[in-house]
């Protein structure tokens, strides 16, 4: 198995329970990813806006490479369509290997397993181990409470002068991929 870090990887909602605006923008995401000639790498989920990705990557002629805890992979929870599906032992383990496989980083809009993957895939990037790109994709401003927190944590002294260059933001599905891709 290749470990070449060459994909995008996504990070985003499992859940089928939200706006299809969030499911088009993943799909969108998806299909931008798969233009770009690169894989799409994600948590490998069907459904939410993992699965969005992954079928939006899918439709346009990309791969995508999925990684999945064993426990998730015995629940059925993969997508049946992946190019290349990675079998984890731990979570640990799963986004160390998604980082791994990329050369840029988008967080669609999700929930607590989103916000862990955005917060240690921007920690890594801040001691410099993880040096792609990372982008925030703030569909209908849904990370604006976030972009707040970070602000305020670097204004009361909690972040060093200059965290904010540590990631981009955008609501544009086309101009994310071509800042993970940093362009």
């Amino acid at each position: 198995m290749n470990n070449t870090p060459t994909g995008i990887v996504v990070y985003g909602a499992s859940s089928d329970r939200i706006a299809p605006e969030f499911k088009d923008a993943a799909e969108a995401v998806g299909r931008a990813i798969a233009r770009a000639g690169v894989p799409l790498v994600n948590g490998a989920g069907a459904k939410g806006l993992m699965g969005a990705a992954i079928d939006g990557a899918l439709a346009a002629g990309g791969s995508c490479i999925g990684v999945i805890p064993v426990f998730m992979a015995e629940r059925g929870w993969t997508h049946h369509g992946l190019s290349d599906v990675r079998v984890t032992p731990t979570m640990h383990r799963r986004k160390e290997l998604m980082a791994q496989l990329s050369r840029g980083a988008i967080a669609l809009p999700g929930g607590i397993g989103t916000f862990d993957e955005l917060c240690e895939i921007l920690t890594w990037r801040q001691l410099k181990l993880y040096d792609g790109p990372v982008v925030i994709l703030n569909t209908a401003d849904y990370y604006a409470p976030f972009l707040q927190m970070l602000e305020k944590a670097s204004a009361d002294g909690f972040m060093r002068p200059g965290s904010e260059n540590l990631y981009h933001v955008t609501s544009d599905p086309e101009e994310a991929v071509r800042l993970a891709l940093g362009k």
